[in-house]
């Protein structure tokens, strides 16, 4: 077992994750998280019986395959988010859910700062229950053959954890989702950027200034740290950039969802490459939901492409 940071020690319990071992040598460990309201295995069971239409390697139709199959390497873990109560229910109904808030189909229409902190809580849990599960398979595999993500609230959940997490990863795999304070990280760097526009009287101007306050070290510096004091961990002790700005990203998203709008991902998208991460999107004619067999396809190719190199 990992060794528990004292934060870990005093999480309240969450349910056992819903776990598929790898049907060869374990080499790597994919951990993705269920959307809001849902469970693990209730996501896990679904998801590794999803058809793909290519063989391994490529090439042929195999209509046979489906995920688990094509990735016979990999673990697949499902955690279980703990039931909290939704406050934006009447009856403060009970659900398992990362993290309290407005749904997002709500969130346009404007959040008071209260309803906004609702999401703080669970993120700094589920943050570092999380962490556990991942050191635990780093010791078993090596932080380049961990990868994480999940879907909708899970893909959310999984993307704050990516940006406050200090380790390495091998990538990370995200399906209809968002990016929780999104808004906030943006107004981080244009307040930068004007600061760096005030303090440098020699300042440049047009887009070769834009994209040196906005890409690169400094700007993930300052994301990290808000990242990290908003979820109440201490900021990174040394001044390297952070080890996300190196890892793979996949976000895929459908342009017919109706409860986590394309815009939603795609802004999401759009910041990550925006702060110089490698970002695959992909958009799909589908709801809320992955595309079968096409998105499939997508992520079991990304997968792969990181495997191999790692």
């Amino acid at each position: 077992m990992a060794t528990q940071s004292p934060e870990q020690k005093t999480l309240p319990s969450y349910p056992e994750p819903f776990i598929v071992s790898a049907r060869e040598e374990h080499r790597q460990t994919l951990i993705l998280l269920h959307g809001r309201g849902g469970t693990g295995e209730q996501f896990g069971t679904s998801f590794i019986i999803s058809p793909i239409s290519s063989c391994p390697g490529g090439g042929a139709s195999h209509s046979s395959q489906i995920l688990a199959t094509a990735l016979p390497n990999t673990k697949f873990i499902f955690p279980t988010a703990r039931k909290r109560h939704a406050r934006w229910y009447d009856n403060g109904a009970l659900l398992h859910q990362w993290f309290d808030g407005v749904p997002i189909d709500f969130q346009d229409a404007g959040m008071s700062p209260e309803q906004r902190d609702w999401q703080l809580e669970g993120l700094k849990e589920s943050c570092a229950f999380l962490e556990g599960i991942v050191r635990e398979e780093v010791e078993r595999v090596g932080a380049r053959n961990v990868f994480v993500g999940g879907l909708s609230q899970g893909c959310a959940m999984g993307l704050q954890f990516l940006l406050s997490y200090e380790g390495e990863l091998g990538g990370f795999v995200g399906m209809s989702g968002w990016l929780p304070y999104v808004d906030e990280m943006e107004g981080v760097l244009v307040e930068e950027e004007k600061g760096n526009d005030e303090d440098d009287s020699f300042a440049r101007s047009g887009s070769e200034d834009r994209g040196t306050a906005l890409k690169g070290e400094p700007a993930a510096m300052k994301i990290c740290g808000f990242v990290r004091d908003n979820l109440d961990l201490p900021l990174p002790v040394t001044s390297r950039q952070p080890s996300w700005l190196q890892t793979p990203v996949y976000l895929g998203h459908g342009n017919i969802d109706e409860k986590v709008k394309l815009a939603k991902g795609r802004r999401a998208a759009e910041f990550l490459r925006g702060m110089g991460v490698q970002v695959v999107w992909k958009e799909y004619d589908e709801g809320h939901w992955y595309k079968v067999p096409e998105e499939i396809d997508d992520i079991v190719s990304f997968l792969r492409s990181y495997i191999s190199l790692n």
